[in-house]
Formats: C-alpha cells, structure tokens, sequence
C-alpha cells in the first residue's frame, strides 16, 4: 500500500516537471518573434513582444508578427548595405 502511494506521488512530480518544461517552451515560442527582434536589433522590439504576449496565442497575429520581423530590414542592415548598381 505504501509502494503505491510513492509511486503515484513520484508519476505526479514527473508529469508536473514535464508540464512545466512543456510550458516554458510553449512561452518561448510565443514569444519568438520579440527574441528575433531583439536578435536583430529591430527598433520597436518592445512592441513586438507586447504584440505577441497579447495576441499570439490566436496564431495569426503571431504569424503576422514572426513574417514581418523576419521581412523588415533594420536601420543597422540599411546603413551597411551596399547601395545599388
């Protein structure tokens, strides 16, 4: 009876410390657009971050967010570009 009752208390803190691993990737991919922005040295990476924080759980808006950090050029990327021609 007592084996038992280790054994459930040892599978319950297994699946809680899985659960919580689950949950912080599960929040740096929520907030992945924000850290690319951040990577990048985007000017309004704060708004980024709020963006995905507040609507990236729906998945269109943090698409929306993930294409337009990757598709934006920042003003370091601009200032060392070679100019064209």
């Amino acid at each position: 009876m007592r084996i038992g009752i280790v054994l459930l208390a040892a599978a319950a803190w297994c699946l809680f410390r899985i659960a919580l691993v689950l949950l912080g990737i599960l929040l740096y991919l929520l907030l992945l657009p924000g850290v690319i922005a951040m990577k990048r040295g985007y000017p309004h990476t704060d708004r980024v971050f709020l963006w995905c924080a507040l609507l990236g759980w729906t998945g269109a808006a943090w698409i929306v967010a993930l294409v337009f950090v990757l598709t934006r050029r920042t003003s370091a990327l601009r200032r060392y570009a070679l100019p064209p021609g």
